[in-house]
C-alpha cells in the first residue's frame, strides 16, 4: 500500500486539494480503520477532494465496496461506483483512464442527489414565463465576496418596487449583519435564515441569482431559471456547460462580476420578460430522482422485477443518452458519440417502420428505465442490440432483459433467426449470448457472431 509522499500510477504524493484534510491521507486512512474496524459495512462513501486510490485502497478490507464522489476526476480511485452528477463537456471521457476497468460509472445529473420534494415539484410546478415578479437570491452559506450585497445592491439600482425579493443568508456568514442592514425599510425584499430546504422558495420564485454549485440541479428541477456568478474553480466547467445549452445565464466568476454587471443582465431580463423554453429545457434535464437511481446502484438485487414496454416517440432523448453512454460507445462497432440530429433521424425513421424494428424499454416497477432492447430486421433476420442502465448494471439483469425481450418477439414472429454481433472483447455479452443458448458461428473473430432460432 503506498501512501503519501510516493507515486502510485501516476498519483503525486500531494494533490491539489491535500491541504483540505487537515492531516496525511496515511493518517487519516489508519484514523478511519480504527473507527470503523468492529463493523461489516456493505459500502464506504468517499466524498473528498484529498483522498484518492491509495487511501481508498486501504479501506478495502473495512467495507464490501466503495462508492466515490467526484467532479473535477483529477486523480486516481479504488471504487466499485463512481458518482458525478454535474454536466461538464466529454465527461464520459474525463474518468477513462483513472478508474478500475470493472468500475460502475454513474455520471450526469440523472444522478443528482436532491432531496425528494424537488422530485415532487418537478411535476407540479407550470413552467416560469413572463413578468418577472419574484427573486431568489442565495449564494450558499459562506458568501466570503458578499456577492448576496451585490446582487442587492443590482436590484436596488433598477428601482422596482413592484418585484418581491426572497434572500437567504446563513446566520453564520460574515455578511449576514451588512445584508440585513442592506435590506432594512426595504418592504419588497424578505430575509431569511438557515433553512432545511430552498425548495418552497424556489417553487415560489421567477428567477433566481445564486451560486454555481450544487443548487444548480435544484433549479433546474424545479424548472427555475438562474443568474449565475461561480465561487469555485470546480464550478466554471459546469457553469459554462450549462450556459452554452442555455439552461444558466452565467455572468462570470466572483472576481468579474460587480454590481454593474448583475444590474444590466437583471434590468435586462425583467424588461424582456421569461421565455416558457428556458424552464421547460431546465426541467428536461433533472428530474429530482437522483437519490432513487444512485439507491438502486447500490442495492438492486439480481431478481429485480422487469416490465418491458413498446418504445415511445418521448423516449428519443433517452435512447440517445443511453447510446452515448461511455461503456456503450467503448462495445459499439464506432467509439464515436452519436449527435442529437443524426440519433433523431434515425429514431423517427425507426418509428415509422415497426415492421423492421422493433425497440422495447425495459423499466421497474416504480417506472424508472433500466434499459432498452433493440431487434431490427436485416435480410430475413431480425439483429440485437441492448444496453442497461449504468444504475442496474452489475446485477446479471442483461441475461434477464434479453431473455424476456426474446420471449416477446418469438410471440409475434416464430421461427424467426435472431443474431447477435458481439466484439471479441466484450465477454460480458458473450456470455449473456451463449447462456441464452445462442450458437457461435465464428468464436475466434474480432466480431462474434452468434444465431438463435425463435
Amino acid at each position: 500500500m503506498l501512501l503519501d509522499g510516493s507515486t502510485n500510477g501516476g498519483i503525486p504524493g500531494d494533490l491539489a486539494h491535500s491541504g483540505w484534510l487537515g492531516t496525511s491521507q496515511r493518517a487519516d486512512a489508519e484514523f478511519s480503520i480504527q473507527a470503523l474496524f468492529d463493523q461489516t459495512w456493505n459500502w464506504l462513501v468517499v466524498d473528498h477532494y484529498a483522498l484518492d486510490a491509495r487511501w481508498e485502497s486501504a479501506l478495502r478490507h473495512i467495507a464490501g465496496h466503495i462508492l466515490v464522489i467526484d467532479d473535477i476526476a483529477d486523480r486516481r480511485h479504488d471504487c466499485d461506483v463512481l458518482l458525478d452528477q454535474n454536466l461538464v463537456e466529454d465527461m464520459e471521457k474525463r474518468y477513462r483512464d483513472i478508474l478500475p476497468t470493472d468500475c460502475n460509472v454513474l455520471l450526469g445529473p440523472d444522478y443528482a442527489l436532491l432531496q425528494p420534494i424537488y422530485a415532487d415539484l418537478h411535476d407540479r410546478l407550470p413552467p416560469r414565463e413572463g413578468a418577472i415578479k419574484r427573486i431568489l437570491i442565495c449564494f450558499g452559506g459562506a458568501d466570503q465576496q458578499n456577492l448576496t450585497g451585490r446582487a442587492l445592491a443590482a436590484f436596488m439600482s433598477l428601482n422596482r418596487q413592484d418585484i418581491q425579493v426572497d434572500v437567504v443568508v446563513s446566520a453564520n456568514s460574515p455578511q449576514a449583519d451588512a445584508v440585513r442592514r442592506q435590506v432594512t425599510g426595504h418592504s419588497n425584499i424578505h430575509l431569511y435564515g438557515n433553512l432545511p430546504t430552498l425548495a418552497a422558495m424556489m417553487a415560489k420564485a421567477d428567477l433566481a441569482i445564486g451560486a454555481g454549485g450544487a443548487t444548480n440541479w435544484e433549479r433546474l428541477c424545479v424548472g427555475l431559471p438562474a443568474l449565475v456568478v461561480t465561487i469555485a474553480e470546480n464550478q466554471r466547467a459546469i457553469a459554462a456547460g450549462l450556459h452554452e445549452r442555455g439552461l444558466v445565464r452565467w455572468l462570470g466568476h466572483q472576481d468579474q462580476v460587480d454590481e454593474e454587471h448583475m444590474a444590466q443582465a437583471l434590468g435586462k431580463l425583467i424588461e424582456t420578460g421569461l421565455d416558457a423554453s428556458w424552464s421547460k429545457n431546465c426541467t428536461k434535464m433533472v428530474d429530482g430522482k437522483g437519490i432513487n437511481r444512485v439507491c438502486i446502484a447500490l442495492t438492486t438485487a439480481t431478481d429485480i422485477p422487469i416490465r418491458l414496454r413498446c418504445v415511445e416517440f418521448s423516449d428519443e432523448a433517452l435512447l440517445l443518452k443511453w447510446a452515448n453512454d461511455p461503456s456503450t460507445r467503448m462495445n459499439a462497432f464506432s467509439s464515436s458519440s452519436i449527435s442529437a440530429e443524426t440519433h433523431q433521424r434515425w429514431f423517427r425513421k425507426r418509428l415509422r417502420n415497426p415492421d423492421e424494428c422493433v425497440i422495447y424499454i425495459a423499466e421497474t416497477n416504480e417506472s424508472l428505465p433500466m434499459g432498452q432492447v433493440r431487434f431490427e430486421k436485416q435480410n430475413s433476420a431480425w439483429e440485437i442490440d441492448y444496453s442497461v442502465v449504468p444504475a442496474f448494471r452489475g446485477r446479471g439483469l442483461g441475461y434477464r432483459l434479453l431473455e424476456a425481450a426474446i420471449s416477446l418477439l418469438r410471440r409475434d414472429h416464430p421461427g424467426a433467426m435472431v443474431l447477435g454481433k458481439v466484439k471479441s472483447s466484450n465477454f460480458a455479452s458473450r456470455r449473456i449470448f451463449e447462456a441464452l443458448g445462442f450458437d457461435v458461428e465464428n468464436p475466434d473473430a474480432k466480431v462474434v457472431l452468434y444465431k438463435y432460432v425463435l
